[in-house]
C-alpha cells in the first residue's frame, strides 16, 4: 500500500469538491472520499472515477493555457 502525502489527499478532495458542484460544507465528506479513492476502495472510486479524470483533464488544460500566456 502506498503512503500518500497530504497534498495527494488534498488534490483528490479538491476534485471531489469540483465533481460535487463546488458545494460548500462537505469538506469532511470530500476528504474521506479522497482517502477511500486513494486507498483503492472500488465502491468509492467507481462513482466518481470518470468525473475525476474529466476534472483533471480540464484542470490540466487550464494550467497549460495559463502557462502559454506568460
Amino acid at each position: 500500500m502506498k503512503n500518500y502525502t497530504e497534498n495527494d489527499i488534498r488534490t483528490a478532495a479538491y476534485f471531489n469538491w469540483l465533481n460535487s458542484g463546488c458545494q460548500n460544507g462537505n469538506d469532511l465528506q470530500n476528504w474521506s472520499l479522497a482517502l477511500q479513492q486513494l486507498a483503492g476502495n472500488t465502491a468509492a472510486s467507481k462513482s466518481s472515477s470518470n468525473k475525476s479524470s474529466s476534472a483533471k483533464k480540464s484542470a490540466n488544460s487550464k494550467t497549460t493555457t495559463s502557462k502559454k500566456k506568460k
